[in-house]
């Protein structure tokens, strides 16, 4: 890899988006671990506890469609925003639930402001991203997340005596907060910071930092659908599926989705719950949940450090099968964990598994979409992703129900497994990929 390419700066407006997903995963880290927990309250099953994240996922699949044609038509940035004011009002409306079915369905309505907001934000960091710096774009991406994901349960087990309702009140406010990061720091097009910014840019001959990239873009500031349609090509899902790697990216996304967050979300705090072992100096209780989550996103934290620049010099293959067989065995020996100690140790490795996974999967879909409009590929990945955090709760929760969490956790580690077998067996190089390219 050359020296200029590895001096390529990443775009102001990927940092602003990355500063707006730690306000968001700050909120949301609040809320998981007591979500299940919360559901539990009004006397359901375990099953029945998994669907409230389920719900989630499933709004969020079936407007996947819908959100890929909007992000062309109102432009990313005004999708995000609208996307995460929708998260919000759900989110507030949540805290108020007196029944089970009451939870359930407003839980479920914010699926639809989550994948506009995560299709626009994803959309986005591909158009920003330099081609040689799209994993470390994408792994800053993560980052952002993982850094609420971390402060974010370890806030929840602080204010646990608060109850169930103030965590998604708060989870509220952090979508606000992250509205106005956007909504300042990317004007839309015709604004006059925009322009502004776009005039002393010209002037500078290319070397204002305002871009934070003169070697991205030298002539122009980013072009990117702010606020309606633009002129990009756009990429089919049919056109899509001529790549041979991307149906191998849905089975991976559709895993990770499967094990690493349905799960995650909606079997870890039980899983936790049933947990009374532990040494005197750190004994089982409520913290345990938010505790488990907080090792898992630190797991994913040490991973990124290095994921991302791996997946652009060694390739993207290599790197995703790496967190697959992490990440899956140590899912199956989670089911086996009987102290505090085994328990959150195995969430830190599982966690570091999949920390891999991410930045990779989000790189090689970059390498499809390209500098074409790709809306609606991502919405489909993300549609893969969604289906497999609804399936992975449901299925768990009825194996957990009949056979307990042992069967449970092999069948969340097995297809993760599975995943790796099929990167092995269906794709045998890296040469189509900008990592490849870079290396020669």
């Amino acid at each position: 890899m050359s020296k200029s390419k590895e001096k390529v700066r990443l775009p102001r407006e990927i940092w602003v988006i990355v500063a707006a997903s730690v306000a968001i995963s700050l909120g949301y880290g609040i809320v998981a671990p007591v979500l299940p927990r919360f559901a539990i309250q009004f006397g359901v099953t375990t099953t029945a506890a998994t669907l409230v994240v389920s719900a989630f996922a499933f709004t969020r699949l079936i407007f996947a469609p819908a959100a890929g044609r909007l992000s062309g038509r109102l432009g990313e940035r005004r999708m995000y925003l609208l996307g995460i004011f929708i998260v919000a009002l759900s989110s507030a409306a949540s805290s108020a639930s007196q029944a089970y079915w009451h939870l359930l369905v407003l839980r479920g309505m914010g699926g639809f402001g989550s994948v506009m907001f995560s299709v626009a934000a994803m959309s986005l960091v591909i158009q920003l991203a330099p081609p040689h710096a799209r994993g470390r774009a994408s792994a800053a991406f993560g980052g952002g997340y993982l850094i609420g994901n971390i402060a974010g349960p370890a806030l929840g087990a602080v204010i646990a005596p608060l109850g169930y309702r103030w965590p998604f009140l708060i989870y509220a406010l952090m979508l606000l907060i992250a509205i106005a990061i956007v909504a300042y720091e990317i004007p839309a097009d015709g604004h006059r910071r925009r322009k502004l910014r776009e005039v002393l840019f010209k002037r500078s001959g290319g070397q204002v930092r305002a871009p934070r990239s003169a070697e991205v873009f030298p002539k122009e500031l980013p072009t990117v659908a702010l606020s309606g349609s633009s002129n990009r090509t756009v990429l089919t899902v049919s056109q899509a599926f001529e790549n041979r790697r991307f149906p191998l990216v849905l089975i991976t996304t559709f895993v990770q989705g499967w094990a690493n967050m349905g799960m995650r979300v909606a079997v870890v705090p039980l899983l936790a719950g049933t947990i009374v072992l532990g040494p005197s100096w750190l004994p089982a209780g409520d913290w345990l949940a938010g505790g488990a989550m907080t090792a898992f996103a630190l797991g994913n934290v040490v991973a990124l450090l290095h994921a991302g620049r791996w997946a652009d010099f060694y390739g993207r293959r290599i790197v995703v099968i790496w967190g697959l067989v992490v990440s899956g065995v140590f899912t199956i020996a989670l089911g086996f964990s009987a102290t505090t100690v085994t328990f959150l140790l195995l969430c830190f490795f599982g966690g570091l598994g999949a920390g891999f996974i991410q930045p990779a999967q989000q790189g090689a879909i970059a390498d499809i979409v390209g500098d074409r409009q790709g809306g609606r590929v991502v919405s489909f990945f993300q549609q893969f992703n969604d289906f497999g955090t609804i399936l992975g709760p449901i299925i768990a929760g009825l194996i957990i129900d009949y056979s307990g969490y042992v069967t449970a956790y092999i069948v969340g580690g097995s297809v993760l497994i599975f995943a790796a077998i099929s990167w092995l067996v269906f794709d045998t190089n890296d040469s189509d990929t900008v990592a490849g390219k870079a290396r020669e």
